[in-house]
Order: C-alpha cells, then structure tokens, then sequence
C-alpha cells in the first residue's frame, strides 16, 4: 500500500501519495542536486552534509556522491539503477571499490585529487563557487567551526582515511529483504566501514511533487559500537604520558579545577581544549589546551593558556573579560609565548607546577565575569 502524507498549507490539508518515479535516474538527478535529502541524522552523522564529489572519477570509475560531514566522516553514496539483486550487488561492489581508491590517502592527496577537480569541473554547486580548497569549502558548509574545530574535523577525515572507516549508501526506490539481509551480513563482519540503504521516496497530490529519503537497513549500535575507531585519549591516559610527577599533579589538579568551575574539557587524540560556554553561540570558547610531550597543535605545546584570537571575534560578549583572562596569564611568571597565531602562553614541566595556582585564579576569575556580567 503506498505511503500517505497529509499536509497543511494555509488552511488547507491535502493528501500527498507515493507515486513512482519516473525512472530511477529521475530519483538520482534529484538527490545528486539536494543532498540534503539524505538522512545525515540516521547515518549517526550531525549536520547537513557537505558534497565534495558529483560523478567524480575514481580509478574504479565514477562515484556518484561523495560528501563529508562535519565530524569529518565521509559519506559515499552509489544509486542503484534496477530492481535486481545483481544491481544491488553492483552497486555495493562499486562502493567498496571506491573506498578502496580513498583508502590511505593523506588529507593533502584527497584534497587535490579529489576535492579541488570537483571545484573546478562542472559539478560544484553555487555555495561552493570560488573555492579553491578543502578548507575553503569547510567554510562554506554553514557549519560554524572555529579553527579549533575545523583542525579538529580534518584530523577525523585522516582517519577516516586511512582505516578506510566510510559511511557506504546504496540509495534506490525500493530494496528486497536479500538486499537487507546482505547489508546486515556486512555490517556483522567488516572490521571497518558501515553500511546503509537509503530509499527515495516521491510523494504526488494537489498539483505538487515531492520526494522524502529514509534510511531503511543500518548497522546496529552495538556493530558501530564495536567497530568504530577510538580516535580520542582520556584524562588517565593522557596524565600517564606525562613527564615528571610534579608536572603530573600539578596538570591533574588544573584539570579539576577546570571541570569543577564547569568548564568543558573536549579530548581529542592528542590531548585536550578546555572551553568555556559563551552566550553568543552554542559552539563553547577555548581558553586553555593540553599536549603531551612531544605533541604540538597550531604551535602550542605541554599547557598552554590563552585564545584563539579568530574564534574570539565569533563571541563578542567576551571580549572584555578575555582580555582581563590574557593580561593575568601573561603576568603569571613561567609562561613563554610560542610563535603561533594563538593569544596564549605555554608552560612546561618545569614551570607548570608553581604557575598551576595562578592560572586556576585567572581562569576562575573569567567563569565568574562571564557567568556574571555587570
């Protein structure tokens, strides 16, 4: 029985029906030009997502949508173009050759071999005209990022790389239980990669054509659960790496400091941002990082205190309170100023454990000016 809609327009309700398509190409021109259609959400994934690719040619061939969400996971989705089983299995034979032509890429690799022949050629949507890059098209995708999270999202997409851990789609009108059933025998066994059946749906009535997409066959939380890479440290993880005992307390008690002023501490694979909410937006200000040794992130290093200037100027209400935050970290003896875009100075193992005190103050002095503005 087909899918009824009932929509309400100026006080009017009609009925929408689900009608077939004209063809199955129809059904691909029609998300291929709206990827917005595609259910980002029920893919584990948040956002809309980005298109990076449009019948991009691979060496396996021509991919027919490639996106990227804003957690840096990447999306390839392939359209089935009959009812058959062996179409179906055609097109999940052509996504796992895809992933195979994507896997252990660098970032740089896939951005120029990938990404920027897309911006060029004739398929890049209007939003993205004018890109030049990966990053520039990061900045177009209505996602907000601070560098911070871009930074962030990049390093996520080399993993993504190079365990080949891709979000695959077949998308097509209808699928067959046999088509179900081999997703789920794939999503049960690949070490990496998950798998998807989008169904496109188009809607008829009252003059009007409309068209829906739902994911219909997903792997379970448990398999994404037990395959999905564990690319972030912790806290315990993280104070084992570093060097020297005093250094150790002197970084654990900032860290519960931190945490009992309320403040965010956003661990990633190698260390942590500490972040503190701001009314302007719901993305939190960083105002101090973590690196264990050997590490570095944008120039900084061990602990450093500061902002990043760029994402300051996305949260105005904080500018005067972050500018009192900086001048007493900078009066904090120890601190060094690496050469970095970041407003922040750095301490080490050996000038940690007796600036720890003074930095705590300051910071708490900023929570408190922020939470409780004049």
């Amino acid at each position: 029985m087909p899918r009824r809609f009932l929509v309400e327009r100026a006080g009017e309700h009609f009925d929408l029906v689900e009608s077939p398509a004209p063809s199955e190409h129809h059904l691909q021109e029609v998300m291929k030009m709206n990827p917005q259609l595609i259910p980002a959400d029920d893919l584990g994934l948040d956002g809309d997502l980005l298109v990076i690719g449009r019948e991009t040619s691979l060496a396996s061939g021509s991919i027919d949508l490639l996106c990227l969400a804003s957690s840096g996971d990447v999306v390839l989705v392939e359209f089935k173009t009959g009812p058959q089983n062996p179409d179906f299995r055609h097109a999940l034979a052509q996504l796992i050759d895809y992933g195979s032509d994507l896997w252990r890429l660098s970032v740089d690799d896939f951005d120029r071999g990938v990404v920027q022949r897309f911006l060029r050629g004739g398929h890049a949507p209007e939003h993205l005209a004018g890109c030049h890059d990966l990053r520039d098209a990061i900045g177009r995708a209505g996602w907000a990022l601070d560098s911070e999270a871009t930074d962030a999202l990049v390093e996520r997409l080399a993993d993504v790389l190079q365990s080949g851990d891709f979000h695959f789609v077949v998308a097509a009108q209808r699928f067959t239980e046999t088509m179900r059933a081999s997703l789920d025998y794939l999503n049960n066994t690949m070490r990496v990669g998950k798998f998807f059946l989008v169904e496109i749906v188009q809607l008829s009535g009252a003059e009007l054509t409309a068209h829906a997409a739902q994911v219909v066959a997903a792997p379970s939380r448990r398999t994404q659960a037990a395959t999905g890479p564990q690319v972030n440290t912790d806290e315990a993880t993280f104070l084992a790496s570093l060097d020297g005992d005093a250094y150790r307390d002197a970084f654990r008690d900032f860290l519960a400091a931190c945490s009992a002023l309320g403040l965010v501490l956003a661990w990633r694979s190698k260390g942590l941002s500490i972040r503190i909410p701001t009314p302007d937006r719901n993305e939190p200000l960083s105002i101090a990082w973590g690196l264990p040794d050997g590490a570095q992130w944008q120039g900084l290093r061990h602990l450093s205190v500061g902002v990043d200037r760029a994402s300051l100027a996305m949260t105005p209400s904080l500018a005067e309170p972050v500018d009192r935050y900086l001048a007493a970290v900078e009066a904090v003896p120890g601190g060094r100023r690496l050469n970095t875009k970041m407003a922040a100075r750095t301490f080490d193992a050996s000038t940690a454990p007796n600036a720890v005190p003074a930095l705590i103050d300051a910071i708490a002095t900023l929570v408190r000016e922020v939470n409780e503005p004049e």
